[in-house]
């Protein structure tokens, strides 16, 4: 039998910088039941709860939003409640009913405007990828540092499903930052947990903060400064991108590149071959 090979394994020194998906409104909605590799298409949601899921995700498009629906769950909780959070550059606001009826309550357009009736979440929650459904990394790196963090920060942490990178497990969300990371591991937990509880960004894992362009991701990884915002992009060509910040002692600017040669990863353990990718480097 042939050796199984595992993505995250093989590109371990890939950069990862200025990787994390753009989105606008993160809708996380807790599915308890089994999640199947396509968990959001493939479920068993009832056809008013999908509709209001689809109806809102259409909405905000339509607003010029760029929204990611997600499953979330807690395994070992059993709880008659139904968790939603929403995440928009306000901050996180959650809400949580009986089922999903509670749902028809709520338009996400709205949360957008104003939380109206969801709560403002402050502390904050994380949430890692754990469906080996889809890549077998997500379940083989992502439990672990599920179980770990559990340990540290009790029920403020989630699995969740297809966060995206599947090479860079474990991938852990956190919000309301919207920040992106990869590879964390298990001697490094102690450290990032006490970074994220103090509001700052973990840089030795930090892929990007969702809210930013892939170039400005990328910038501010590589400045790991935390005084820094309001980021401005430039394409100057060539690959070539300009990115200023605004700092409390003037606006600072970071040069970021695309590589010039494309190197050949697996993205996923189940492919079968690898595929170019151009990561970020210093400009």
């Amino acid at each position: 039998m042939a050796e199984r090979i595992f993505c995250c394994e093989q590109n371990a020194d890939e950069p990862m910088i200025g990787t994390a998906d753009r989105v606008d409104v993160w809708v996380l909605l807790e599915y308890k039941p089994t999640w199947k590799a396509k968990a959001l298409a493939d479920n068993s949601l009832d056809a008013d709860t999908r509709a209001w899921l689809d109806d809102n995700l259409a909405a905000l498009e339509n607003a010029g939003l760029k929204a990611r629906p997600q499953f979330i769950r807690r395994p070992e909780l059993d709880c008659d409640a139904t968790q939603l959070f929403v995440a928009t550059a306000q901050g996180l606001f959650g809400a949580a009913g009986v089922g999903y009826e509670f749902l028809q309550q709520i338009r996400l357009p709205d949360v957008v405007a104003g939380p109206g009736s969801l709560e403002r979440v402050e502390a904050p929650r994380y949430f890692v990828c754990t469906n080996g459904q889809r890549d077998v990394c997500c379940a083989r790196y992502g439990l672990p540092i599920y179980a770990g963090l559990r340990e540290r920060v009790g029920d403020r942490v989630w699995q969740i499903t297809h966060l995206g990178g599947h090479r860079f497990a474990p991938n852990v969300l956190v919000l309301p930052r919207g920040a992106l990371y990869g590879r964390l591991a298990e001697p490094g937990l102690d450290d990032f947990v006490a970074r994220t509880e103090a509001g700052e960004l973990a840089f030795d894992w930090l892929r990007g903060r969702s809210g930013l362009a892939p170039a400005a991701q990328a910038a501010e990884a590589l400045l790991r400064r935390p005084d820094l915002s309001s980021p401005r992009v430039v394409e100057a060509g060539d690959g070539l991108w300009e990115v200023t910040f605004d700092s409390p002692a003037g606006s600072v600017t970071c040069r970021v590149r695309r590589s010039a040669q494309p190197r050949a990863v697996l993205k996923s353990c189940a492919d079968e071959e690898p595929k170019p990718v151009t990561p970020f480097l210093p400009g």
